[in-house]
């Protein structure tokens, strides 16, 4: 088979074309010789080349931008629009060995742009690509020979870090406003004129569908400029976050209608807007439009597609219960590359992740680009869903339609979580092996027994005092009740953590940062437990599994809260909760690791037989939130067996 792209084809032809089932494919696609760990040099960042202008000429500027972070860092398209000027060569650029200029290959354009736009806004230094990163180098991938090789290498595998870091991300989209019309009406469409949020959005008295679909016509005509169509600057954009700045270009007659409408800013030629700001009222007038009850054109119906592809806001068009790595791989499949194997690299960078594949050496192996990519998400910990009661076909699905099908998509993040996607973001497993059997990963097993029913508490709650740390005197109060109930059932151990648990936030400073990710999910979960108890909601306990099949050691550690389905006191149904909590890798003083924190707690099923030898096998049913304490008990090996769809495969 080619090196060409795979991503348009079925899991059946993917099988059928590299003569191999696909869970056989993803296991040695996967296998520790193809992996690289994902590391971030912070040598490349803290002598950070940047780029000082004098007149027509580019000088190099070193900066450590971990310190210094008042640069742009400019993200446009290196192949010009049909709206530019390809012509270059009238700006002179400082040379690596600082020994002469040489013209620069940037188009004219590009420079002209985001010169004038640092004057307005008085910065002085640029970060681009082309100049910024050593462009010098053999061709070779894995070259080791070269040191510019070595540095281009690095400076692609941090870059994201330089758009996340600058308080100046800024991207440059060719396709200019040319009317008032046009100008009038991105102007509402902005300040959220056109939509009204009631319980579902929809249009405000004063917005008619027509003039509605005309802003359709326009987001989609923006959408279509080639900045939103490759991958490079998707990943500009996602990683420069909510100080991304778009600038488009208008008509010099527009400039003083413009200046009647502050949300465009006063740079002479350019319209100036948050890019957050674009994506979340494209969305929302996308969304009403598809809520509104008409019948639309199937013109229309392709333009919101198209919209929300280019531009929409994750937080919009996700279920707050939903990850978002399966939407993030499909817009990333959806733009070009000029290197399809710069997939793995983009894509790792966006979801952080710590455990990168090794591309160069799987093209050469002529492995499948899209089953490496589902392997990377899976050794990155991404959950699949294996429960018992998804069997749904998948021969026929591309890779990202598997993972957009099967990824486990029923997270609960905590009531008060305002970032609930981000919550879900860290719901990862932690050192996963990929085998024939399933996926391998470590954590602590728990058998859950006592039920306990909140509302037959007492409504009366305890007088305490109120002692500094971060959870509310009632929440404190309610949590305490809870202490003296599980004395009273004789779990005095798990009584004595949650106690001890309120006596250490009680001396804490609620004022200062968190010490620990442990700390912070502790007091996230003790807090999830006290609105459980208000709610008067069940709550199930839980004691370490061992693979004996007995509980052990004795008694109660964990706490979760139930759903509040069948099951009483008397005669819990047995069940069983995974869990796993790990902060994450911060590297080292020379690299950033590239990790987040993760954490898992998921009901699960015991697959029968089980004689108390192996590994456990488990079948993922749901989300439980609740306060474990595994401190002393080591985690242990358990298996999630691949989906059965899968398996036919």
């Amino acid at each position: 088979m080619s090196n060409d792209d795979d991503k348009d084809h079925s899991l059946q032809r993917l099988s059928q074309d590299h003569g191999a089932p696909i869970i056989s494919q993803l296991v040695d696609i996967g296998s520790e010789r193809n992996q690289q760990s994902h590391i971030k040099f912070y040598s490349f960042i803290r002598n950070l080349q940047c780029l000082l202008a004098k007149g027509k000429q580019l000088r190099r500027q070193p900066i450590d931008a971990f310190e210094l972070k008042e640069y742009v860092a400019l993200s446009y398209t290196w192949d010009p629009s049909g709206y530019e000027d390809p012509y270059s060569g009238r700006y002179c650029v400082e040379s690596w060995n600082g020994n002469r200029f040489e013209p620069s290959a940037v188009r004219n354009c590009v420079l002209d742009r985001i010169l004038s736009y640092m004057r307005y806004a008085k910065i002085d230094l640029l970060w681009i690509d082309a100049h910024c990163i050593q462009q010098d180098t053999c061709g070779i991938a894995a070259c080791t020979t070269h040191h510019s090789c070595a540095q281009k290498r690095d400076g692609l595998q941090a870059m994201d870090l330089v758009y996340q870091l600058s308080n100046h991300p800024v991207a440059l989209l060719a396709r200019p406003l040319q009317t008032q019309s046009e100008l009038e009406l991105l102007a509402q469409i902005l300040l959220g004129n056109l939509v009204v949020d009631d319980c579902n959005l929809g249009f405000s008295l004063a917005t008619t569908i027509r003039k509605a679909r005309k802003g359709l016509q326009l987001l989609r005509e923006i959408t279509r400029d080639v900045w939103w169509t490759r991958a490079w600057t998707f990943q500009e954009n996602y990683r420069g976050g909510v100080r991304m700045v778009l600038l488009i270009r208008h008509d010099q007659y527009l400039e003083r209608q413009k200046l009647n409408h502050q949300i465009f800013g006063e740079i002479p030629g350019e319209l100036c807007l948050g890019s957050v700001t674009f994506s979340t009222q494209a969305t929302r007038l996308c969304l009403a439009l598809h809520n509104a009850g008409v019948e639309l054109p199937p013109d229309d119906r392709c333009r919101i597609n198209d919209v929300l592809r280019a531009a929409g806001k994750y937080t919009a068009t996700l279920d707050k219960s939903s990850a978002m790595t399966p939407r993030i791989v499909t817009d990333v499949e959806a733009r070009g590359l000029s290197q399809p194997w710069d997939r793995l690299a983009i894509l790792a960078n966006c979801c952080q992740y710590p455990v990168r594949l090794d591309g160069e050496a799987l093209r050469k192996q002529n492995r499948s680009l899209s089953l490496s990519v589902l392997a990377m998400c899976l050794l990155n910990g991404e959950i699949l869903d294996n429960s018992d009661s998804n069997f749904e076909p998948v021969a026929s699905l591309r890779t990202s339609g598997f993972l957009e099908g099967q990824q486990f998509g029923a997270f609960e993040a905590p009531e008060d979580d305002t970032k609930q996607l981000t919550f879900n973001k860290g719901c990862r497993l932690t050192d996963v092996k990929l085998t024939t059997d399933g996926i391998l990963t470590k954590g602590h097993l728990w058998k859950l027994s006592h039920v306990i029913d909140t509302s037959k508490f007492g409504k009366k709650l305890p007088r305490i005092g109120n002692p500094r740390g971060r959870l509310t005197l009632t929440n404190r109060k309610r949590l305490l009740k809870l202490v003296f109930r599980l004395n009273d059932l004789g779990h005095s151990s798990l009584a004595d953590r949650i106690d001890k648990y309120l006596a250490d936030d009680g001396n804490c400073d609620a004022d200062k940062d968190y010490t620990s990710f442990t700390d912070m999910y502790l007091h996230r979960m003790a807090a999830e437990l006290a609105r459980a108890i208000k709610a008067r909601r069940k709550l199930r306990l839980g004691s370490i599994w061992n693979p004996t099949g007995r509980s052990a050691p004795p008694g109660a550690s964990a706490v979760f809260i139930d759903k509040d389905e069948d099951g009483d006191e008397s005669c819990p149904p047995p069940e069983f909760v995974f869990t796993s909590a790990w902060p994450r890798d911060p590297g080292s003083e020379t690299y950033d690791a590239n990790d987040i924190d993760r954490h898992v707690s998921l009901e699960v099923r015991l697959e029968e037989p089980f004689h108390g030898t192996g590994v456990p096998h488990l079948r993922v049913r749901r989300w439980l939130l609740g306060m474990s304490f595994f401190y002393g008990y080591p985690r242990t090996e358990v298996m999630f067996p691949w989906p059965r769809a899968l398996q036919a495969v």
